[in-house]
């Protein structure tokens, strides 16, 4: 993996968990690890979303050059 996909994985992940539902949240936060059928679902549910966001982002931004930030 990249580390370009590396950070756009993570940048989604967090933005995934930040929307997510306080209840979905606190899960997802002080469970781990997911013991619980309904934890590992929510937390499958999240990480799945959050891949398709950063491959969505990685679509995008194909044959573009990116800079780094100062």
């Amino acid at each position: 993996m990249s580390e370009r996909m590396a950070k756009l994985y993570e940048k989604a992940w967090n933005e995934t968990v930040d929307g997510l539902s306080d209840y979905k949240k606190d899960i997802i936060i002080n469970n781990f690890p997911y013991e619980s059928r309904q934890d590992r679902d929510i937390s499958s549910e999240v990480a799945r979303d959050a891949a398709r966001l950063a491959e969505k982002w990685e679509k995008e931004l194909k044959g573009k050059v990116t800079t780094p930030a100062p």
